[in-house]
């Protein structure tokens, strides 16, 4: 049991027979670190016309011990994908603060087994679910189309990085090749510069810093998104991810203790032994309590973050006026998690996605 720990790497289906051949604009990303859909999940995605996954397949992360990047966290599949998927990589920026072009043309080599070794996996699952009748199951995971690297690049590293995304061409020529671009990114590209992809994740999310006492929401509202929504056009094609989550921020006295992941706004607010509220989402402990596995102590402070469904359908109509859209650009959710869905319910997932289509 820890005392708290931070969330966040990096970075969150339907039914086989709904799957098929639909476009996949209704989309969640899956960054648990075990691949292991159940009937419940599965059922979400049917309910609410999700019809992609971007998976986490690993992270890659400097070594200080070997003084090289590695991959780490990789995906334990337990079960494979039920409809069409991105293979997703969270990489560290210390990776290409570090690492020299060398490094990096073993690190591509690397990112390109450890991807095909996750595949792999998935592929002796579809088999057995084919063998069992599922005759669709192996088609999806070999017909996979694209690959999305996930990192926050900064000015320094972005010639590194982009090289990187330029090895990783030569290595899935067949593959659609995409990369996630952060709201700065988007608004300064001339500082950031523009990634040798052919499309791009745009996340609509964690807009300010949590580790400030004054904030409200870190996660994101409409009007903090419109300040970066300045430029309509981009030079790639761009999906939209947005924030369905929600989490706690600790402080104790007014420093920073760390994220909680755990938290619910709801919860805090029935558990009167253990919480005062004392102002807007914002609640003290006055009983030492564990949530999930994270020690809570006396006198703790919790601000509980996340975005109503209101601000997230703001948000989406600020993104369809500000941002130019192709038919098939994607909306997804992150991330498919039982707390997530049961915040919003079925029904209002389906809603976000309806009116992203409208």
């Amino acid at each position: 049991m820890t005392r708290l720990q931070t969330l966040f790497g990096g970075l969150s289906l339907v039914l086989l027979v709904s799957c098929g051949n639909e476009a996949t604009r209704h989309s969640f990303c899956y960054w648990q670190r075990n691949f292991n859909m159940t009937k419940a999940e599965q059922s979400v995605l049917q309910t609410t016309g999700a019809n992609h996954l971007y998976i986490r397949y690993f992270d890659v992360d400097w070594s200080e011990a070997h003084q090289e990047p590695k991959p780490v966290a990789t995906l334990i599949a337990s079960t494979a994908p039920p409809c069409n998927f991105t293979p997703s990589v969270f990489i560290t920026n210390k990776v290409f603060e570090r690492a020299t072009p060398v490094a990096i043309d073993s690190l591509a080599a690397r990112v390109a087994r450890r991807v095909e070794m996750v595949n792999r996996r998935f592929l002796e699952l579809a088999v057995c679910d084919s063998v069992a009748g599922n005759k669709q199951a192996t088609a999806i995971v070999r017909n996979w189309t694209e690959i999305l690297f996930d990192c926050d690049w900064t000015a320094a590293t972005r010639d590194r990085y982009f090289y990187f995304l330029r090895k990783m061409e030569q290595l899935f020529p067949k593959k659609e090749r995409s990369a996630t671009l952060r709201l700065w990114q988007f608004k300064h590209r001339d500082v950031s510069g523009v990634p040798p992809v052919s499309r791009c994740l745009l996340m609509c999310y964690n807009l300010s810093d949590p580790k400030k006492a004054m904030t409200e929401n870190s996660i994101g509202s409409a009007r903090e998104l419109e300040s970066y929504l300045t430029r309509s056009d981009y030079p790639h094609h761009l999906d939209i991810a947005l924030p369905v989550f929600g989490w706690g921020v600790v402080f104790l006295h007014g420093r920073w203790l760390g994220l909680l992941p755990d938290a619910d706004l709801s919860r805090f607010r029935k558990d009167k032994l253990h919480c005062k509220e004392i102002g807007t989402n914002l609640f003290v402990l006055v009983k030492d309590t564990v949530i999930g596995t994270h020690y809570l102590r006396y006198g703790d402070e919790i601000r509980i973050e996340q975005i109503s469904a209101t601000e997230l359908q703001k948000m989406i109509e600020l993104i369809k006026k500000q941002v130019s859209l192709r038919h098939s650009s994607r909306l997804t959710l992150f991330s498919l998690d039982t707390q997530n869905v049961n915040r919003y319910g079925m029904e209002e997932i389906g809603r976000f996605y309806t009116l992203f289509d409208r």
